[in-house]
């Protein structure tokens, strides 16, 4: 880049030399300006999508909060005087000085904190100049403190958020204090984890290095009672709104030829400011729902009618019809946005939200509501959903699809080795593929029959053992000597899991040689063929559970159960689940089908090769066969009857979509109706963001008419 001459000298013969000066432009500098120009168009699109960016914001007034509970020394932090959305522009200029460089935004469930922080980091952007830090708003639910340091987590999230990015230029911005991190959420970090947050915040930030916090007062205060308040922050807490300033916003934010209809409410909540509907309208959210409820012309229902203290005599019923516009407003109907460029595609996009019904989007989070309701908790766990099934159907669905997926690995090796070893008189591919198709289907049936029965009966014990749905495990090997390993199975678990799979073992090989007995009996005139059925049944039972037992106490030895409350998020507490499971299957399965192998050949020998009149026999390529299908179809069966895992695919993946109750992208639904703000995240649970939100969801519902879409009557 060219800055201009340095010098002109005149040399002979009259020829002018020039000097230039040639200046590299910083790319640490070139990559904070090019991360704000993605930030800024980031948060304006968002700020569009959820109704900020307009010329009237909801004019909440921030205060500053200078209590000993909440802030740090005002010599420290220096005096603030507060702001207001509707006045972002002399906030930020405070805020920009350079003794002003941490705030922590306090406020209730629906005050707007998430709202300001949005449209204070596009202020912050739009006066941003060469050297100032970007601004970047991040959700802080997935940091855990005591695992890893904030420095790492931010190059996490940026990479992730901002994939253009190469990892040294964001460990440049880092270094030189080049990001102001905007962390929405302290509240949504599990609670015994929000002091930590604290403390390593004040550890890891650099004294003077900026940082926006938002979280819920209560939330904070007790976090501040547990650890300290945030050093050199300031803190501002949102003010109710006035009945005088909801009557205004809402006749100022209304056309001029809609006013009138606005007017009756705006008279009411002045002349009176203790009625039901001025309580309500006090809180941001539900003067947001107000206003959009009522935005088009509806001769059936006008806002004024909110302060008909006969239809609505309290505030909860105010409440319980505006909430009724909720999924409407934060489910709009049309397209998505197009991708901006410089941030990754959204794992959330299978999930298309904006397309889909929004009847539909309150059925599924009614439902998730009288889940909680019945479960008496506020705590949405995936791995609990299906406890949403009543146990005697949760234990026939379970024994059903693990009897099929036994069957489908069974029957088409099996009908493969018939095949392939037919020996019988007429020669061709036609007899191999018939003695392929029948024995394969013949051993599809004898072999899912008692798997449907094992498994259903392993499940039921396994719940009841446990007393609630199985929580997520994940896997350790045991390192050292006799070394504690934190969360591992005491010897209780062991011995029960053992005896877990000593009765599922029994009850599969009794199952298999009976049923094998019963279908020889039908398909021939054998007269010994209910003989052969029990002594088979007897040495089934005995080799699988002595291997049942086995793999089942080895593999509690082995498990340490997950921290949920440590666990970063839903969808890696989920992902961590699918590989446990994955890792126990291909590390024990062999091991359990090893076991079957080789335990038939003492069998046979104890019992001297004859029980019951039945001779017996035991080939090594017999006990390879028998114990691969055991391995696989015994490891399939436990996975999904015996994990959180497999609860999870059953039936938070397939019954209830099938069903009606939940959509087919369960996870990407939850994950959108969090970003929509119906939900909120505490570490590897959602919530709803209000308790009553989720009460109204909870409530049966009829479905709306023309004439009552607000009622849902």
């Amino acid at each position: 880049m060219f800055e201009g001459p340095l010098a002109v000298q005149i040399g002979d013969h009259g020829v002018q030399n020039n000097y230039f000066t040639v200046a590299f432009p910083d790319p640490v500098e070139l990559g904070a300006q090019r991360l704000g120009h993605v930030v800024l168009a980031q948060w304006r699109q968002e700020a569009s999508l959820r109704e900020l960016a307009g010329p009237d914001p909801i004019p909440v007034r921030w205060r500053a909060a200078t209590g000993a509970d909440l802030a740090d020394h005002v010599g420290r932090t220096g005096r603030t005087d507060g702001a207001s959305a509707a006045d972002l522009t002399s906030f930020a200029r405070t805020f920009l000085r350079p003794e002003r460089r941490r705030l922590v935004v306090l406020g209730e469930p629906g005050s707007g904190k998430s709202s300001f922080a949005v449209l204070l980091v596009i202020e912050l952007l739009q006066r941003m100049r060469a050297g100032d830090p970007v601004p970047v708003l991040l959700p802080l639910g997935s940091w855990r403190p005591a695992e890893e340091h904030l420095s790492g987590w931010l190059e996490h999230q940026l990479l992730r958020e901002y994939p253009y990015l190469d990892r040294g230029t964001v460990r440049e911005l880092l270094t030189r204090n080049r990001i102001l991190p905007v962390l929405d959420g302290l509240d949504e970090l599990p609670a015994a984890e929000q002091p930590k947050a604290l403390r390593a915040l004040d550890t890891a930030l650099a004294a003077g290095a900026p940082l926006i916090l938002t979280c819920r007062t209560a939330d904070y205060r007790t976090a501040v009672r547990h650890a300290s308040v945030l050093r050199q922050a300031a803190v501002v807490e949102a003010d109710p709104l006035t009945a005088e300033e909801a009557a205004e916003y809402l006749l100022g934010s209304a056309a001029p030829q809609q006013q009138e209809r606005w007017r009756p409410l705006a008279d009411a909540l002045r002349d009176d400011p203790s009625c039901p509907a001025a309580d309500v309208l006090r809180v941001p959210l539900m003067l947001w729902l107000c206003r959009t409820a009522y935005s088009r012309p509806d001769p059936d229902g006008l806002p004024g009618d909110l302060a008909d203290r006969a239809r609505y005599p309290d505030a909860a019923a105010v409440e319980s019809h505006l909430l009724n516009s909720l999924v409407p407003s934060v489910y709009p109907v049309g397209p998505e946005p197009p991708p901006q460029p410089g941030r990754r595609a959204s794992r959330k996009a299978p999930w298309a939200g904006r397309g889909t019904d929004p009847q539909r989007v309150s059925h599924w989070l009614g439902f998730l509501a009288r889940h909680l309701q019945q479960r008496g908790t506020p705590d949405l766990a995936w791995w609990e959903l299906g406890t949403a099934v009543r146990l005697g159907a949760r234990t026939v669905v379970t024994g059903l699809v693990c009897a099929l997926g036994v069957g489908l690995v069974v029957g088409p090796v099996d009908g493969t080795w018939a095949g392939l070893g037919y020996g019988g008189p007429e020669p061709g591919l036609r007899p191999r593929l018939v003695e392929g198709i029948v024995i394969g289907a013949a051993d599809a049936v004898i072999n899912a029959a008692p798997a449907a029965v094992a498994f259903a009966l392993a499940h039921w014990i396994g719940f009841a053992f446990k007393g609630g749905a199985f929580e997520p495990s994940r896997f350790r090997l045991r390192l050292g000597r006799g070394a504690r390993r934190p969360g591992a199975r005491s010897g209780r678990e062991i011995l029960a899991r053992a005896g877990l799979g000593i009765a599922g073992g029994l009850a599969g090989g009794l199952g298999i040689g009976l049923v094998q007995g019963v279908v020889r009996k039908l398909l021939s005139d054998d007269p010994y063929a209910l003989r052969v059925g029990s002594v088979d049944a007897v040495v089934y039972g005995v080799m699988f559970a002595a291997a049942g037992g086995l793999v089942g106490a080895v593999m509690a030895w082995c498990e340490a159960s997950e921290s949920i409350e440590t666990a970063p998020d839903p969808r890696e507490l989920l992902a961590r689940s699918r590989r446990t499971v994955l890792l126990q299957w291909l590390l024990f399965a062999p091991l359990f089908g090893a076991a079957v192998a080789v335990a038939g050949l003492p069998a046979v020998e104890v019992l001297n090769g004859n029980l019951w009149g039945v001779r017996l026999g035991w080939t090594v390529p017999d006990g390879l066969r028998f114990g691969l299908l055991t391995a696989f179809g015994a490891g399939l069966g436990t996975a999904l009857s015996l994990t959180a895992w497999g609860q999870w695919t059953l039936f938070a993946r397939l019954w209830l979509p099938l069903t009606g109750r939940l959509p087919r992208a369960p996870m990407e639904f939850l994950e959108d109706a969090h970003r929509r703000g119906v939900l909120r995240k505490a570490g590897a649970i959602y919530q709803f963001r209000h308790a009553r939100l989720q009460e109204h969801f909870a409530r049966p519902r009829v479905r709306q008419g023309r004439g009552n879409k607000l009622d849902g009557r």
